[in-house]
């Protein structure tokens, strides 16, 4: 994500004849196109160090596009660095919320002494940058050995509002009144689903049920 320059809103006049409507509309496609060429640029050549990595060419594209748009947003001030701080929060944000003594054993693994350290002996670890290329090879480590069961345990308790062990009508009708999707799925729907996937009748989908369907899904 390159920063860019945002075309400033036009006057609310009309202008050349034009509504405010199509001025707004021809601003839109400004944006659109702006966008469209940014992602037609080629990304520059990975480090060795990343290139070479077999979990980093193991996870999904868009887990690499991920992890790049996380480091771009969370180096606020474009220092091509991590804080110890952005660190932590850059994790967070993909979905590792970890101890601190993980977080802290992380830093050391892959961080580096900030250069304009005087005594590097005497830095401590929460001193540490990390650059990009480190942050790509942490971070794929993690996301390539993520448990999928741990994974699909998490999804589920966002699911099950009541956190009473099962997916109910009433957790998905929740679910769908907070989505608020144009087309809102009525009862006879959510409770298609939920028999379609309660193999035992007890009205609602356990976690096992739930993982079943996930690793079905594949």
């Amino acid at each position: 994500m390159n920063p860019h320059n945002t075309p400033r809103p036009f006057a609310t006049r009309s202008i050349g004849g034009g509504t405010l409507q199509q001025n707004q509309q021809f601003q839109q496609n400004q944006q659109n196109q702006q966008q469209q060429q940014q992602q037609q640029q080629p990304r520059p050549p990975l480090a060795p160090q990343v290139a070479g990595n077999e979990e980093y060419a193991s996870i999904a594209d868009e887990d690499r596009d991920h992890i790049d748009e996380v480091f771009d947003l969370m180096d606020m001030k474009k220092k091509s660095y991590l804080n110890s701080y952005e660190f932590k929060h850059s994790l967070a944000a993909l979905g590792f919320d970890l101890s601190k003594p993980d977080y802290f054993r992380l830093l050391e693994t892959y961080g580096s002494i900030p250069p304009e350290w005087h005594d590097p002996q005497s830095c401590p670890v929460n001193r540490f940058y990390v650059y990009l290329d480190q942050f790509r090879v942490c971070a794929a480590k993690l996301i390539a050995n993520r448990d999928p069961r741990e994974e699909a345990a998490k999804v589920f308790a966002m699911f099950d509002y009541d956190q009473d062990g099962f997916i109910s009508v009433d957790d998905l009708r929740h679910l769908a009144q907070e989505i608020k999707d144009e087309r809102t799925l009525s009862d006879e729907e959510i409770q298609s689903m939920i028999e379609h996937l309660d193999h035992d009748g007890k009205g609602g989908v356990s976690l096992d049920e739930f993982m079943q369907m996930m690793e079905e899904a594949g």
